[in-house]
């Protein structure tokens, strides 16, 4: 009978031992840690037709913030697959978690083209597009969801015809993904 008042004693005191977390790490404190990466996929816009993409702000104040972005899409031509590489830098205006968006950017194109009146034609290019952006940007300090809506017009460099002095291409693009 003492064995199993002592065994008894022993397993509520394990049962109790085991309602303490420590285990369990302390919840994230998003005043202090903000959430300031994103993955997103940008629907027309610096890219075209897509692209996937990743944002980090490396600049945090509570009216200012600034970003970096680089992405990433494939454009399919026949049977060449053309790459396309965005870089970018925004500022993010106003408190959260509501923002304007203003940001400057690159877009370079890797492009099987065409070279006119030469005997051997085809050839791969890199065209380089400046890009600027005007836009609505929606992320809480919270980890969860990214949301932005811009105004992306762009100005294309020289290719294989030539400089386009008019070239001026006014796009628009909207962008839905994770902050973390």
């Amino acid at each position: 009978m003492k064995y199993f008042f002592s065994i008894c004693f022993y397993v509520v005191s394990l049962i109790v031992k085991a309602q303490n977390d420590y285990a369990v790490p302390a919840p994230r404190d998003y005043d202090q840690k903000p959430a300031k990466t994103a993955g997103f996929i940008e629907l027309g816009g610096n890219a075209g037709l897509f692209s996937l993409n990743i944002d980090r702000i490396y600049y945090y104040k509570e009216r200012l913030k600034v970003s970096a972005r680089a992405g990433f899409a494939p454009h399919f031509n026949g049977i060449y697959i053309e790459q396309i590489y965005i870089l970018e830098n925004n500022f993010i205006l106003f408190k959260n978690p509501h923002h304007l968006e203003l940001g400057l950017g690159a877009t370079m194109q890797r492009r099987y083209n065409q070279r006119p009146n030469e005997i051997d034609n085809y050839f791969w290019e890199n065209i380089l597009f400046s890009v600027w952006r005007c836009g609505y940007r929606y992320q809480k300090q919270d980890d969860g969801f990214f949301a932005r809506v811009a105004l992306t017009p762009a100005i294309m460099s020289n290719d294989a015809e030539g400089f386009h002095p008019d070239y001026f291409q006014f796009w628009a693009g909207v962008s839905v993904g994770m902050s973390f």
